[in-house]
């Protein structure tokens, strides 16, 4: 089984370094942190950046620079054999147009991390980066149809190119407003609410005593497990777009 990650945002490419070093680095960095996903013996997982987007994904307008490639990486990975892509970002950019244009299972963070969290308890808060990103995921939340579960989106005010600059000051952070959703909006589980916040869900969770979803290896899991069960979405649901010309 292969899934692919498809990154959602554009990596700065260093003076001196060609595009296919930099690919190559990206790639390394995600072999590091397979034994984060928990897959199954025999299941591949890589990655793939995109060319054309924003830095980060912080608004709808950053969403929309980076919907049509995404779509074109999701196509590709088709097209080569991938089994599921799952996309790199907690907003699920492009997730849904994907699904109109390949058959093959298309996983967003937000969505399968929503709906586990939906399963193992009455109320669950997000904890994400920025107070811009707070109506997006409450809107998704509604979209996927478990918004009365939602108790809370609450932010650290921490760019996502800063999370990992100060990993002690957005730990600190994350325990801070995970507290307050805890104790203030009545939640009874938490949930990462960026995938560059990979890694972080362990501390957070025996800090607070309580389960804490990390989103992208809860996604990757998700995707391996529609592959194995022979799913993935209902045509019906995402229909194939009539046939015209496009101007791209």
């Amino acid at each position: 089984m292969r899934i692919r990650i498809v990154s959602a945002i554009v990596y700065r490419r260093p003076e001196g370094v060609s595009r296919e070093e930099l690919e190559r680095r990206r790639r390394e960095y995600f072999e590091k942190r397979k034994k984060l996903f928990k897959v199954c013996p025999g299941t591949e997982i890589d990655s793939i950046g995109i060319e054309r987007g924003p830095s980060s994904i912080e608004s709808r307008y950053d969403e929309i620079l980076a919907i049509p490639e995404i779509v074109k990486r999701v196509k590709e990975a088709e097209e080569e054999g991938v089994d599921a892509c799952v996309i790199n970002c907690f907003g699920d950019p492009g997730v849904r147009a994907s699904r109109e244009v390949v058959k093959i299972p298309v996983v967003g963070p937000c969505e399968a991390s929503l709906l586990v969290a939906a399963s193992l308890c009455n109320k669950f808060s997000v904890i994400t980066v920025l107070k811009s990103v707070i109506g997006m995921i409450e809107e998704n939340a509604k979209i996927y149809g478990i918004s009365e579960k939602l108790a809370s989106v609450r932010a650290v005010d921490i760019p996502v190119l800063e999370l990992h600059s100060d990993p002690e000051r957005t730990a600190k952070a994350l325990a801070v407003e995970g507290r307050k959703a805890l104790e203030e909006d009545g939640a009874e589980l938490l949930v990462l609410g960026c995938t560059g916040m990979t890694g972080m869900a362990e501390r957070l969770s025996k800090e607070l005593g309580v389960y804490v979803i990390d989103p992208l290896p809860t996604a990757v899991k998700f995707a391996e497990t529609l592959v194995a069960l022979g799913l993935s979405h209902s045509k019906l649901a995402f229909p194939k777009p009539p046939e015209k010309e496009r101007y791209l």
